[in-house]
């Protein structure tokens, strides 16, 4: 699958039975939530496209990647493994140590001048534009998710911003080079009013300290929502990439051609070309942060009660016949867990280059995706599984994972009975548990602080006889080479 463009995407995965479309008028109000949430499965259930929301114009959809065989067929890779195998063949090129070298290295290098995304004039998501009075936020179908939501969300906008430039005077350019000062982040935005947005962000993020350069300068922050268009940069927006690393720029990596974007019609940013529908406008860093009621988060719970910064919407722009997406969140697997799926399988082999030892990872779903990490590794020296836990507790991924496992390379992560039977086998409670005060995730009830907590890291490795207390270790049973040859081989006699 290869387009720019949703109408296209879901035209191709309803081909496929991927999508399915209902017809009968739903509200907005809980009723396409709960749809979509007992459609879910184990393999996260269809997109599911709903023609008809009472009271407006606009179709919603919902779980658009909520499955791994779609984030596959977006990428074009047969399984999210595909990811992981990709990244690896970039990586995997060395630099050139000779003039046959070279010459090896300049096709890559001319694909890589391609990521960058290029600035166009005209964009399909500017067919109607709306400015000033004429804007209104009810025009679209924000859905209020679940019984307790204080508000409708937009829950599938890609926020995006950009720093202010050295002298202070106006936000920093986004050039056709892949500005490293724009930022793109996915939040949840609540809707107040006909015009504002109020934004659930963290105070950790990059994004807070954006706003913090503005108000250090008395500016007010450019930001644009951006719904909908190609399902290839949503993900790139998701995944919690390094710092100062370009969303829009491993978008144009991962799709093999660079993002199209267009001057927004009221903020000094450029937007996706592509995109469904734009959200314009500004907040104001000095002004009082305003109350927010809880609303339902991607950890299956409601988040906390907070104050937030407004974003005052100054145009919203929009192709002549948008779809609307919307995430709803739950417990897992919802399509946020399917998305952190996909983007553990894309940072694996980034983390690899700063922990040469680790050799898979794994997310489960029971700890949404982000609260138990479980990590093998290929160990060749004592004490080496807690010098991996703290670096990956460096890494932002899992800067605020609060349970770190690790296990050796012959136990597979993806099996959770394999990491609990290594913790059996191998762990004492007196040796090999670490404890370490950091920063945690803000949507953890657990923690006596919001977003402070302790870590637990525990050493489910086999011990070297140099560390302590490792005199004996556990054999696993196991069958010889020569006996798994020989049964092989005489399977057929006995007749099972």
């Amino acid at each position: 699958m290869a387009s720019d463009h949703l109408a296209d995407w879901l035209t191709q995965w309803h081909d496929v039975r991927e999508l399915v479309r209902v017809s009968a008028e739903v509200d907005a109000v809980h009723e396409i939530a709960a749809i979509t949430d007992r459609l879910r499965s184990n393999q996260g259930g269809p997109a599911v496209l709903f023609d008809h929301v009472r009271g407006q114009t606009t179709p919603v959809v919902t779980n658009l990647l909520g499955s791994p065989r779609r984030l596959a067929a977006a990428f074009g890779v047969s399984s999210l493994d595909g990811l992981s195998q990709r990244i690896d063949d970039w990586l995997s090129v060395s630099l050139p140590r000779g003039k046959l070298d070279t010459w090896k290295l300049l096709p890559r290098l001319a694909e890589l001048s391609q990521w960058p995304p290029s600035v166009v004039k005209t964009g399909l998501c500017q067919q109607v534009v709306k400015l000033g009075r004429d804007v209104n936020l009810a025009d679209f179908p924000a859905l209020t998710m679940w019984p307790g939501d204080s508000a409708p969300t937009i829950t599938w906008g890609q926020l995006q911003t950009s720093a202010p430039d050295d002298a202070g005077k106006t936000p920093a350019p986004q050039n056709a080079s892949g500005d490293a000062r724009r930022h793109v982040c996915v939040v949840p935005l609540e809707v107040r009013g006909r015009d504002g947005l109020l934004i659930h962000g963290e105070e950790t993020s990059e994004l807070w300290t954006l706003l913090a350069e503005y108000g250090s300068r008395g500016q007010q922050m450019p930001v644009a929502v951006v719904l909908g268009g190609d399902p290839i940069s949503s993900v790139a927006s998701w995944a919690p990439l390094p710092g100062r690393t370009d969303p829009l720029v491993f978008a144009g990596f991962l799709r093999n051609r660079p993002v199209d974007l267009v001057a927004a019609r009221s903020v000094p940013l450029t937007v996706p070309a592509s995109a469904e529908i734009v959200i314009e406008g500004f907040v104001d860093p000095q002004a009082a942060f305003e109350s927010a009621g809880p609303i339902s988060r991607e950890t299956g719970f409601f988040g906390p009660s907070e104050s937030l910064p407004l974003m005052r919407v100054t145009a919203i722009t929009h192709r002549a016949n948008p779809v609307f997406s919307a995430m709803v969140p739950g417990a897992a697997p919802t399509e946020s867990h399917w998305l952190d799926r996909a983007c553990e399988r894309l940072l694996l082999p980034l983390a690899r280059l700063w922990i040469p030892e680790l050799v898979e990872w794994r997310w489960p779903f029971a700890g949404a995706s982000r609260n138990v990490l479980f990590a093998s590794i290929r160990r060749t020296y004592a004490q080496q599984a807690r010098k991996v836990m703290h670096a990956l507790w460096s890494l932002p991924r899992a800067a605020t994972t609060k349970m770190l496992i690790v296990v050796d390379d012959d136990v597979d992560v993806r099996d959770e009975n394999a990491v609990w039977s290594s913790v059996a086998a191998h762990a004492d409670p007196a040796r090999d548990l670490v404890l370490w005060d950091g920063p945690a995730d803000p949507l953890d009830h657990a923690t006596a602080v919001r977003g402070v907590g302790r870590k637990l890291g525990l050493d489910a490795t086999r011990k070297l006889p140099s560390e302590a207390g490792a005199a004996r270790v556990a054999q696993p049973l196991r069958w010889t080479a020569e006996i798994e040859q020989r049964l092989e081989a005489r399977w057929p006699e006995f007749g099972l």
